[in-house]
């Protein structure tokens, strides 16, 4: 299957704008998230970029961002089955105090 990417504004300086993923029938949004993040922890960690406000996840919850699937949220979230030709989107959103 082939998985669309939109990256958030935040991670373009690490992976860009979007990628494309060929996963595996049966691979969930988790799996995904988790992929992802690796990606950014090595391109990270190769030119000396944080990257703790930047992954996907922290320690299994979504990291200040919202995931759209297909322009929705996901029901199950982590769970959340993919299909081939879905569309993953990211948000992150920073509150001000």
């Amino acid at each position: 299957m082939n998985i669309k990417v939109n990256y958030d504004f935040t991670q373009h300086e690490l992976v860009g704008t979007t990628d494309i993923f060929e996963v595996a029938d049966g691979f969930k949004l988790g799996d995904l998230l988790r992929l992802i993040d690796i990606r950014i922890t090595e391109v990270g960690k190769n030119k000396c970029i944080e990257t703790t406000y930047k992954t996907t996840l922290a320690e299994d919850k979504l990291n200040g961002c919202v995931v759209f699937i297909n322009g929705s949220p996901p029901e199950n979230m982590l769970e959340q089955l993919l299909h081939d030709g879905d569309t993953v989107d990211f948000v992150y959103g920073f509150c001000g105090g």
